[in-house]
C-alpha cells in the first residue's frame, strides 16, 4: 500500500499550525484471489439506481453532502441506505468486495503501525456520475469522532480525485492528485477536503464511498 502524508514542520512558535494527515492507496485487483467481478458490480449498481432514488432524501442541510451532484443523485440518498447491509443488497461480488476492503483497511493500519480497532462501523453508499458531472469540494467529518473515509473506484475513464491539506487549502492549496483506476481503494483522514475532475466520458463513472467510524451511529453497520 502506498502511504501519503501531509505533515507539518516542527512548530517554531506557539501559534504556528501543525498537522499530520494520512492517505493510503492500493488496488484490490492486485489481490487476485479475492478480486471481485467489476462488470457484475457495475451492472448491479446501475440496476439498483432507480430503486434507491425512490428512497427518501437524507435529512441533511444539503442532501448531496455538498458534492454538487444534486437532489436527484444516488449520492443524495447516502444516509438512506447502507451498501454493506448485505441482507438487503444480496450480491456475491459485493461480499467479495467487503472482504477485500476490510483486508486493505487492516493493511493500511499495519503500514502505519496502528492497532486494529476492537469495533469498526461503516456507512457505505455509491456515486454515479454521468458526462458533465463533477464532485465539488466537500468534507466527510470534522468532529471529535471523525476517523476515516474510503473510496473504491468501480468504473472510471480519465478522472482524478484531489485530496487537500485541511489547513493549507486557500492561498496555495497543498493537494494530492489520485488517478481513478478500476479497483483502486483509497483511505483518507475524514477531515481532508476532496473533489474530482469533470467526468467527460460517455459511460458512467461509478465509485463506492464510505465513512468508517469507531462508534455506532445511525445507519452504520458493524463490520468488525
Amino acid at each position: 500500500m502506498k502511504i501519503i502524508q501531509f505533515k507539518s514542520n516542527e512548530k517554531a512558535t506557539p501559534f504556528a499550525p501543525e498537522w499530520s494527515y494520512y492517505i493510503g492507496e492500493a488496488n484490490i485487483n492486485d489481490w487476485y484471489a479475492h478480486k471481485p467481478d467489476w462488470k457484475v458490480i457495475t451492472n448491479y449498481l446501475l440496476k439498483k439506481e432507480k430503486e434507491i432514488l425512490e428512497l427518501p432524501k437524507t435529512n441533511k442541510v444539503i442532501s448531496d453532502g455538498y458534492t454538487g451532484l444534486g437532489d436527484n443523485s444516488i449520492t443524495s440518498r447516502h444516509g438512506s441506505f447502507n451498501l454493506f447491509d448485505i441482507s438487503k443488497f444480496k450480491n456475491i461480488e459485493l461480499e467479495k468486495l467487503k472482504f477485500a476492503i476490510l483486508n486493505r483497511f487492516e493493511e493500511f493500519l499495519n503500514d502505519l503501525n496502528m492497532k486494529k480497532p476492537k469495533n469498526l462501523y461503516v456507512q457505505c453508499w455509491y456515486n454515479v456520475m454521468r458526462k458533465g458531472d463533477k464532485i465539488e469540494k466537500h468534507i466527510h467529518g470534522t468532529d471529535e469522532n471523525s476517523y476515516l473515509g474510503c473510496h473504491v473506484c468501480v468504473q472510471s475513464n480519465n478522472t482524478n480525485t484531489y485530496y487537500i491539506n485541511s489547513i493549507n487549502q486557500i492561498n496555495d492549496p497543498l493537494e494530492h492528485k489520485s488517478k481513478n483506476e478500476q479497483g483502486k481503494i483509497t483511505f483518507f483522514s475524514s477531515c481532508l477536503p476532496h473533489y474530482t475532475d469533470t467526468h467527460m466520458a460517455d459511460e458512467e463513472r461509478i465509485t463506492i464511498a464510505m465513512d468508517l467510524s469507531l462508534k455506532s451511529e445511525e445507519n452504520f453497520i458493524k463490520v468488525w
